[in-house]
């Protein structure tokens, strides 16, 4: 191997962009053939700092009080954001702190949020009524309650109070002291007046909309836990400070995944046609049920939807979907990444690529570093 010497020179930070929509490791079993819905294990990884939400398709950012340019800017997003009713704007405007949108997507499989937030980011966010669409719509009110609550607990937002040093008798020898605040009570009020704000219909989509934005809000409000630091001579825990702790958003998206595969296929009840005053949404019964009634209203943890799923597959501009035409794909995995799922039967192409890089470095006292020179071949398959 040829060797090569370069100089040594202080250590530089370099910014590494880490990507944790692609870290998520499911534990369902790839092997399951039964689970091929379109969208990616590793899709629900996000970051609770830069949400990466795919619908809409922006960056739900709470900005420190240091940088100061959400509240710079926070007239002019708010002005030229598509599908905002009077309500949404008006909100947007007095909350600089709490809204800031940068573009930016959720990569998947199949399904990889296309068709999402072109040009109606506020509005029905997917032109189709699918499991999808219940996810995105739960995965961005999940994503606005906990951002929120997030700034909330740090003191960023200056409407945010909570309730802080209040002191609980838990025994005759024995009390906690809460300190801060991570109830995600004020997030998801917000997500609500503000999410909820464009839903202005009581039709069957309004409907779904409502109820998967209240589930994404229950989620994070539910996976709050209580964490506690002990006080007292010898750590004998005679006084502890307690508080409310946010889950890591990757824990909320895990949640949200699993019940996008339990999602409820709905229809409205009593049926438009009957001119009945209210109507809510009740889980469609089977062709073998049908003849058992009305079927009970969806669970206040189940996402819904009105629709079946198209397959993604193909571009069809209706359904959202951009298809899987020169996707990368995964040869060796039968899992959802797998090339037989996400080329759908039409094969692939393999690109084999020869890349140079230095390894095993060593340095030498003083001052150099030697390399040998390492050959790393890849394949990278993309579908037909």
């Amino acid at each position: 191997m040829r060797q090569c010497t370069q100089n040594l020179e202080p250590p530089v930070s370099t910014p590494i962009e880490i990507s944790a929509l692609k870290s998520y490791k499911s534990d369902v079993n790839s092997d399951n053939r039964m689970m091929t819905s379109p969208l990616s294990h590793r899709d629900l990884s996000l970051t609770p700092v830069f949400l990466h939400s795919c619908s809409p398709r922006l960056t739900f950012r709470v900005a420190s009080s240091e940088s100061g340019g959400v509240s710079l800017g926070a007239h002019l997003v708010c002005a030229r954001v598509a599908g905002l009713t009077d309500k949404q704007r008006a909100m947007c405007r007095s909350s600089p702190a709490a809204i800031a949108a940068v573009g930016d997507g959720l990569s998947g499989y199949r399904w990889n949020c296309s068709g999402v937030g072109d040009g109606n980011d506020f509005g029905h966010v997917m032109p189709l009524a699918t499991r999808e669409a219940a996810f995105t719509y739960a995965i961005t009110s999940a994503g606005v309650t906990h951002a929120l609550s997030a700034a909330c607990a740090r003191g960023d937002l200056p409407a945010c109070h909570c309730n802080s040093n209040r002191r609980r008798m838990t025994g005759p020898s024995e009390q906690f002291q809460w300190g801060g605040c991570g109830e995600a009570a004020y997030g998801a009020r917000f997500a609500r007046r503000f999410l909820d704000a464009r839903e202005l219909e009581s039709d069957a989509r309004s409907l779904m909309n409502l109820h998967n934005n209240r589930v994404g809000r229950k989620i994070v409000k539910d996976l709050v836990r209580r964490e506690c630091k002990c006080h007292g001579v010898s750590g004998s825990c005679a006084l502890r400070t307690c508080w409310r702790a946010l889950p890591p958003f990757r824990t909320v998206a895990a949640a949200l995944r699993e019940r996008y595969h339990r999602a409820k296929m709905v229809t409205l009840h009593p049926p438009p046609d009957t001119n009945a005053p209210h109507s809510h949404l009740v889980i469609r019964r089977k062709m073998h049920e049908l003849n058992a009634g009305v079927g009970r209203q969806p669970r206040k943890s189940e996402l819904v939807f009105l629709e079946p799923s198209p397959s993604y597959c193909e571009p069809d501009v209706a359904a959202g979907s951009f298809g899987t035409h020169g996707r990368h794909c995964n040869r060796t995995s039968r899992g959802e990444n797998g090339c037989e799922t996400l080329c759908c039967g039409r094969g692939y192409n393999t690109i084999r690529t020869v890349e140079e890089t230095k390894c095993r470095c060593q340095f030498h006292w003083c001052c150099r570093v030697t390399c040998d020179k390492c050959i790393t071949r890849t394949e990278t398959h993309v579908c037909k």
